[in-house]
C-alpha cells in the first residue's frame, strides 16, 4: 500500500507519494533567483534552510498557469536536499495498492514513477528526483 497526497498542478490532477512529503505550507513570499530555469519560482528560507521552489505546472498542463499557487509541498529530494513543488490544490491523501500505479516513463517532460486512476481521474504520480531533473 501507498500513500499519495492529492494535489493539482496546472489543473491536472497529480499525487505525491507521502513517504516523501516533509510539509505543506501555504503560499508565502518568495525571494528570486537571477538566470534561474523558467521552472524554478524562486527560494524560501524554511527555518534555517534554502529550499528552491519548482513550479512544474506550465509542463504538466496545456493550460498556462496562474503566476501564483495556493500551496507548497515541500518534499525531501536527493541527499537529503528540500524542495518545494508549487501546487494550485491540495485535495486529499489516499491509499492506493503499489500495483495499482503503472509506470509510464516520462510524461511531457516530466519523467514520473507512474500513473494510477483515483476515481475518474488518471492522477500522474510525482516522486522528487523525477518531478524535476535539475534537482538532485
Amino acid at each position: 500500500m501507498t500513500n499519495l497526497v492529492l494535489t493539482r498542478m496546472g489543473g491536472r490532477p497529480c499525487a505525491i507519494p507521502c513517504e516523501h512529503v516533509v510539509e505543506i505550507i501555504p503560499r508565502v513570499q518568495l525571494d528570486h533567483v537571477p538566470d534561474a530555469p523558467p521552472e524554478v519560482l524562486g527560494v524560501i528560507n524554511l527555518r534555517g534552510r534554502v529550499v528552491p521552489v519548482i513550479d512544474l505546472r506550465g509542463r504538466l498542463s496545456q493550460v498556462k498557469p496562474l503566476p501564483f499557487y495556493q500551496h507548497l509541498v515541500i518534499v525531501r529530494a536527493a541527499k537529503g536536499k528540500l524542495l518545494g513543488l508549487a501546487v494550485d490544490e491540495v485535495r486529499d491523501v489516499v491509499t492506493v495498492q503499489e500495483d495499482a500505479i503503472e509506470k509510464p516513463g516520462d510524461i511531457a517532460g516530466v519523467r514520473s514513477p507512474g500513473v494510477v486512476r483515483i476515481e475518474d481521474d488518471l492522477v500522474l504520480v510525482l516522486g522528487p528526483e523525477d518531478a524535476y531533473h535539475g534537482s538532485s
